[in-house]
């Protein structure tokens, strides 16, 4: 590695890396110069001209822009000379020509770039006395974000991040000279999982989100840190309040994990803390309808439940809870004498995954450091799109890329290698020899290779995944993602003694095998491919009680509903992330009525059933969830605390996960997965994206639905009694006769996929035109 490089600026020696551009030297060593356009995680391109400072070349002084020069030794830089101070004076004169004077009603007042710069080094007046020019105000261009053309200073951040970072390039620069605007195609939205990205990194307030604006100023905020938990990413944010509401979710970069950007659903799915369709009382079935009720009758009609010992009780949790919520229900079950594992996770691709003393966790950064990435899993921009930014990331700086589809079509066009059907079946199994894979073995032998592998549908077999594993571990350097996506589902497989997903709930409980269901932040009968087995199950267990914030088709058919705080911003705990690192979620608001966490609730009804020996505090939780591992590594809340942890501390567990090897018998016409939009409850109340998951859809390729006769758009899902109009949208990267099913949107769970769907023409009306 080459020794740092010696440079003066204003008079100070400071060192840098070699190779580094000057005003990232400079903000190492504290010194800020001012800027709109650079941004750490975009390439520079120096359009601004705001960060011009002054540098001794052989030929005298010389102004240069420092977001596109790198150090060199010896380089002798004034950040503060006149000519500099008078550079700054002209280029923020040249940008408030045009700027409109809307900071007394812009979201970005008291928080904006180009307010705090015109203060510090603004001319202080304007010369320019002509019309400024103007535009509509604002315009949508998409359902979520608003763009006002007048405000824009053109410093290209929104159009970078959407080339270069997401790989979605629907906003660009029209027109020319004094004409230019940021703006998108013709009827084409921005319609980008990341589109609220580029609100956050716009300076000047050009971009704004439906869901913030004219909510608040930033003095009016509260502010704490926290993760999200939509996902296993664990994305680091800042969560925002006033007047004890919820009103903006912001991403905080943590090299670590998100580098500061957030898919649209962690950003917007917060409104439905403020919806006033909460449960905010327990309720209790009665004959003809539901009534409220107390917590002490809920805990004693349940305790005298519990003190028959002969009666069985299981719990169906969500994937939503923290990990001292997870450590709660399985003290509690403990306590019941539960020797068989009777805690079942809401999580229908379940298997045993790969953990393993010998395999190697690999940490999300090891993506940059690999020489190949190889993928077989759920669609990553769907299910986990950060990280499918990181994977995107890594090959910009050069990582080689292999896909076995047919799932990750999204990543095709920057994969170095992508097996589609000749290679991949429609089941998902590989059908050549992996070791006779020509291009594979050039990108893996004793390379360094990081791995995200996780079934691509419920119904891939267990065995395909692991043939691809045993061959890339043979051959190569290996480090494994393994790419469960559901929530805090890796804090379930620290803190859980043995977990099994729906599947197995599906076959193994029953009215004789469960006396009392407790279902926990979880709508199985919604959103699962089991829905309609488990529906039948939960209809016959004698006693249900649910814990959520909502009604929805799980909580109406239980026999008590207890209402409960939501983990992002009214609960405390902690959270465990695909790579196993545990970080804070910490409280911002109040919770609505008596809604009360999980673990509360699960305290109260121990001490109604005078249970002992049980944790008696969240802190107690905390240290018991994580009592297996070493004093300096254990995250608990102090150490968490600590400046030098605030990003996560890393842990690694060998889960217990007893889930059967059997692959589910689906049609080889069909495979199911998930979109990032759905119809979950919580998106149903968030207003900003409530829309975006409402379509009904199926994909294909073209051929695939020319066999199917289809030609107006639409089609009809046929099986035994149900019929469901969807659109179908082709696919071109999916193979013949394979059509792709989104669990998540709504109907979707009324189809049981082992079972033959037809799929008919849609026989719209026609408009007669007598003209």
């Amino acid at each position: 590695m080459s020794d740092n490089v010696k440079i003066n600026v204003n008079g100070l020696q400071i060192e840098s890396e070699p190779n580094k551009l000057l005003i990232e030297a400079c903000e190492d060593s504290g010194i800020h110069i001012p800027r709109f356009c650079w941004h750490k995680r975009l390439d520079p391109v120096g359009m601004c001209r705001m960060c011009l400072v002054e540098i001794e070349t052989p030929r005298g002084k010389m102004l240069v822009p420092s977001c596109t020069t790198e150090v060199s030794d010896e380089m002798v830089v004034d950040t503060e000379s006149e000519i500099v101070k008078k550079a700054q004076e002209g280029v923020l004169e040249f940008l408030l020509i045009n700027h409109p004077l809307d900071c007394p009603i812009c979201d970005k007042a008291g928080e904006c770039p180009l307010q705090d710069q015109t203060m510090a080094y603004g001319p202080g007046e304007s010369r320019f006395v002509e019309e400024k020019r103007h535009f509509e105000k604002p315009i949508p261009i998409s359902e979520i974000i608003l763009l006002d053309r007048e405000r824009c200073i053109l410093c290209a951040r929104c159009t970078r991040f959407s080339d270069e970072i997401s790989g979605d390039p629907l906003i660009e620069f029209i027109q020319r000279g004094n004409k230019t605007e940021v703006n998108t195609f013709p009827n084409e939205p921005f319609k980008s999982y990341f589109s609220g990205n580029t609100v956050q990194i716009c300076p000047v307030g050009a971009l704004t989100s439906t869901s913030y604006r004219f909510k608040a100023r930033p003095w009016d905020l509260k502010s704490t840190r926290s993760t999200c938990n939509g996902c296993s990413m664990g994305c680091s944010v800042e969560l925002n309040s006033s007047q004890n509401k919820m009103l903006r979710i912001l991403g905080v970069d943590n090299e670590h994990i998100n580098q500061g950007w957030l898919c649209d659903r962690g950003r917007y799915n917060f409104e439905y803390l403020n919806s006033d369709q909460r449960i905010k009382v327990p309720l209790k079935k009665t004959e003809s309808d539901r009534e409220e009720t107390t917590l002490q009758e809920v805990y004693s009609d349940l305790s005298k439940i519990i003190e028959d010992r002969s009666n069985k009780i299981t719990f169906l949790l969500g994937s939503n809870l923290t990990n001292e919520e997870f450590t709660s229900f399985n003290e509690f079950s403990n306590k019941l004498g539960n020797h068989e594992n009777s805690i079942y996770l809401n999580e229908d691709i379940l298997f045993k995954g790969f953990f393993d003393e010998n395999i190697e966790n690999a940490k999300i950064e090891d993506l940059n450091k690999s020489d190949a990435i190889i993928i077989w899993a759920e669609d990553l921009k769907e299910t986990l799109p950060v990280l499918y930014l990181r994977v995107r990331q890594a090959v910009k700086n050069g990582v080689k890329l292999v896909i076995f589809g047919h799932t990750n079509s999204t990543l095709a066009d920057i994969a170095d290698v992508y097996y589609s059907a000749e290679t991949v079946s429609n089941n998902f199994e590989i059908v050549k020899d992996i070791s006779k894979l020509k291009e594979i073995k050039e990108h893996i032998k004793d390379k360094n290779v990081t791995a995200i592998l996780g079934k691509a549908s419920p119904n891939q077999s267990d065995q395909s995944i692991e043939k691809l594993f045993t061959y890339l571990k043979d051959n190569a350097n290996l480090k494994l993602l393994n790419a469960f996506n559901g929530g805090n589902s890796f804090g379930a497989f620290q803190t859980l003694g043995s977990i099994k997903g729906n599947r197995e709930f599906s076959s193994e409980v029953s009215k004789e095998t469960t006396d009392l269901l407790f279902v926990v932040g979880a709508d199985p009968i919604g959103k699962s491919i089991f829905s309609s087995n488990i529906k039948n199950i939960i209809n016959e267990i004698p006693t249900v009680i649910a814990l959520d914030l909502f009604m929805h088709e799980t909580s109406e058919l239980a026999d008590y509903i207890v209402p409960t705080s939501s983990t992002l911003g009214e609960k405390e705990g902690t959270f465990t992330n695909i790579e196993f690192r545990t970080s804070r979620i910490d409280k911002l608001i109040p919770s609505p009525g008596q809604a009360l966490s999980d673990w509360e609730f699960i305290s109260g009804l121990s001490n109604f059933c005078k249970f002992e020996g049980m944790s008696e505090s969240l802190t107690d939780l905390n240290n018991k969830s994580f009592d297996s591992f070493d004093l300096d590594t254990k995250p608990t809340f102090d150490n968490l605390d600590k400046p030098r942890n605030l990003d996560g501390i890393i842990n690694t567990s060998v889960p217990n996960i007893t889930t059967t090897d059997e692959s589910i018998e689906f049609s080889d016409s069909f495979f199911v997965g998930k979109k990032l939009y759905g119809d979950k409850v919580t998106e149903r109340h968030s207003k900003s994206i409530s829309l975006l998951g409402s379509s009904q859809f199926i994909e294909g390729n073209e051929s695939t639905f020319e066999k199917y006769k289809l030609n107006s758009g639409k089609c009809i899902l046929v099986q035994e009694n149900i019929e469901i109009t969807v659109s179908y949208k082709i696919n071109p990267s999916l193979p013949d006769g394979l059509i792709f099913f989104p669990k998540n949107r709504r109907n979707m769970n009324k189809l049981d996929f082992s079972k033959n769907i037809q799929i008919l023409p849609s026989h719209s009306m026609e408009v007669l035109n007598v003209n």
